[in-house]
């Protein structure tokens, strides 16, 4: 009855621990896609847009986005900053003047009077053309959770290493109160390792952002969820004893 105990806590501790990775990254997915759709995408992608994850309700943050004239000449590109608002999208815009090559980084504040969905602030840096100077345009979402008055950064970063470390030591747990797996435990251990190593990775892409990344591991980890909850744990007799 022990061991069972202790591999049943494992089990729930390693479950716990990759829910929570597939949440954040899952979090970080959302205001992605939501930061895409909330206005018209009309210039090419690629500029770089940073953004805090997390903000608490009570702290504002910084968005910032590095501006490039890739001309041999000057140029005079208009810069237009398009954040959410519970009461409508405000615009602000700015005209910059870059010499030949010169790049120039721009900062908008943003703080919890914009957020919408309940727990969304979402921003569109829109670079205009001029002359050969392509469009460029990039997004982000961030989150806004209130967690013991811990500041954003705090809170993302509490997240991310406690579900990493959940993980892991439920895995730990699991293998020690198991002892030697017989063939259906050490096909159960092996899917569940492999599911754990694609919601790490989900987790991972969610640092820089790579929504496409997160949607396809977040959704192989769902159905590697799937099947081991309908092999191993609904229909065992499947894989014998």
């Amino acid at each position: 009855m022990k061991r069972f105990a202790l591999s049943l806590l494992g089990g729930l501790i390693f479950l716990a621990g990759v829910l929570l990775e597939l949440s954040l990254s899952g979090a970080v997915l959302w205001g992605e896609l939501e930061a895409r759709t909330y206005t018209p995408q009309i210039g090419f992608a690629g500029l770089g847009v940073k953004c805090p994850f997390v903000l608490s309700p009570s702290e504002s943050g910084m968005v910032s986005a590095a501006i490039t004239n890739t001309l041999d000449e000057e140029a005079s590109p208009v810069v237009t900053a398009e954040i959410s608002r519970a009461d409508g999208e405000q615009q602000l815009s700015q005209t910059l003047t870059l010499i030949a090559h010169e790049t120039r980084t721009l900062h908008w504040t943003v703080d919890p009077s914009e957020i919408i969905f309940g727990r969304l602030i979402l921003v569109n840096i829109v670079q205009s053309p001029y002359s050969d100077l392509p469009s460029r345009q990039g997004a982000c979402g961030i989150l806004v959770l209130s967690f013991f008055n811990l500041n954003g950064m705090q809170v993302f970063l509490l997240l991310f290493f406690t579900s990493i470390i959940t993980t892991l030591l439920g895995a730990a747990v699991w293998l020690r109160a198991i002892g030697p797996l017989n063939d259906l435990q050490r096909s159960m251990g092996q899917a569940s390792m492999i599911m754990a190593g694609i919601a790490t990775a989900g987790l991972l892409a969610a640092l820089p952002r790579w929504w496409g990344l997160i949607l396809f591991f977040d959704f192989i980890t769902l159905i590697i969820m799937a099947v081991i909850l309908t092999e191993f744990v609904l229909f065992p007799g499947r894989h014998g004893n």
